[in-house]
């Protein structure tokens, strides 16, 4: 999508489709009538391009300009035709491959501008161990074979999602990319700690919602489980916001994050931080399926992943988190927080959303979801709700004491 562009002078009504050019390639779409929120269908959706236009666009130009309009007025509307519009567009390859790169370059420029020598750090870590080893050490063919379709797709700007090298090597530094900017106001202002910072909100929050529901619920955490771990940034964050906690299990889809969380391990032994094979551990596996028993762990948390799973996925996790939680236990998250002016900001603007939508496939899934509902529905009970940060929330709640599974 074109940085910096601009809709067409038009957009606002439908009208005579502009030829694509090969310096700016056009693709316009005339948006009809609406029935609903985020469930909208598009009953007059047109996409106006040429074959050929897009060929050349995918070995040339890359770049596009969206051109938009909706019939039914209203922020909520746009938001859901843009929703669908953008899902669209992107199911171009030449046009997802275009706003991914973007995103992804800028990535890159802000770790820049934040002093993150990106190549280098990367560089580092690649010739750190033999990978390909780590990769059959880390892997649980089970868990490659009954691999959900929704995880084998495009996540983050990398083609090949979570499951590669690239995504895996990067997921560090992306971080602090990305979350520089999360507490400016402007957000424009970028920090270099951002990414501490917010993961120490969640936590800050975390242990307030916490102390509400249970003044001791905290003390009692001594099983931890981290449903997507990603390279064990987040687990790293949960050992320090529970020091007497006793064990640490680190889960996650992508057996290529997995083999770098083992080798964090590996090169933080004694880590201040936690990182000790005697207490902390990461296994290949999905949220929907973790290796415990009923009623065996006491904290189940998770960090920045919901908004990567399609809404029966999350609803999954949720109703995983109550089965292996004692009754009393606790399960937590923090993701974005939809309502948020900054998220309503880029779901507003429909090239910030082009971008945000091409590195995020399931966003507008993660936007309408009622997590707290759901948790309420799977048989949680006290569910509180926390700002951990100016985009983010964090969502606590405990299984009752008397549970029984649902």
């Amino acid at each position: 999508v074109s940085k910096g562009g601009r809709p067409h002078a038009d957009a606002s009504r439908p009208g005579k489709v502009p030829t694509p050019t090969l310096e700016s390639p056009r693709v316009c779409i005339i948006a009809g009538s609406t029935r609903s929120t985020m469930s909208t269908q598009v009953s007059n959706a047109q996409i106006a391009t040429r074959s050929s236009s897009l060929r050349r666009s995918h070995r040339q130009s890359r770049r596009a300009m969206v051109c938009v309009s909706a019939a039914t007025p209203g922020s909520a509307n746009r938001t859901s035709v843009a929703a669908e519009i953008v899902g669209a567009i992107l199911k171009f390859p030449p046009l997802w491959e275009a706003a991914s790169k973007g995103a992804k370059e800028k990535m890159v420029k802000r770790a820049g501008e934040l002093g993150i020598e990106w190549e280098a750090e990367v560089n580092r870590l690649r010739s750190a161990v033999d990978w390909e080893q780590a990769l059959k050490d880390a892997t649980d063919p089970a868990v490659v074979e009954n691999m959900p379709a929704y995880y084998k797709t495009s996540f983050h700007a990398y083609p090949e999602g979570n499951l590669g090298w690239d995504p895996a090597l990067e997921v560090e530094v992306a971080a602090k990319a990305v979350h520089a900017p999360v507490f400016s106001e402007d957000g424009k202002s970028l920090e270099k700690d951002g990414d501490e910072k917010l993961r120490a909100g969640y936590h800050r929050a975390q242990a307030e919602a916490m102390d509400f529901i249970d003044p001791d619920m905290r003390k009692k955490a001594k099983k931890v489980v981290d449903v997507g771990c990603s390279s064990g940034l987040s687990t790293r964050a949960l050992v320090g916001a529970f020091p007497d906690a006793e064990q640490f299990v680190g889960i996650d889809l992508s057996n290529y994050f997995i083999a770098v969380a083992n080798h964090a391990l590996d090169a933080r032994p004694g880590d201040p931080n936690g990182y000790d094979r005697s207490k902390v551990r990461f296994q290949h596996g999905a949220g929907e399926n973790l290796p415990f028993e009923n009623d065996s762990q006491d904290l189940v948390s998770s960090c920045l992943t919901f908004h990567e799973l399609p809404a029966s996925a999350a609803q999954d996790v949720i109703r995983e988190a109550y089965r292996v939680l004692r009754p009393g236990g606790c399960m937590s998250m923090m993701d974005m927080d939809p309502t948020a002016p900054a998220f309503q900001r880029i779901a507003n603007n429909v090239f910030a959303f082009t971008a945000f939508k091409s590195t995020e496939p399931y966003l507008e899934q993660y936007a309408a979801l009622d997590v707290q509902e759901v948790m309420r529905r799977a048989g949680f009970e006290t569910v509180e709700t926390r700002s951990s940060s100016p985009r983010h929330r964090t969502i606590v709640a405990r299984k009752p004491a008397a549970a029984k599974l649902k």
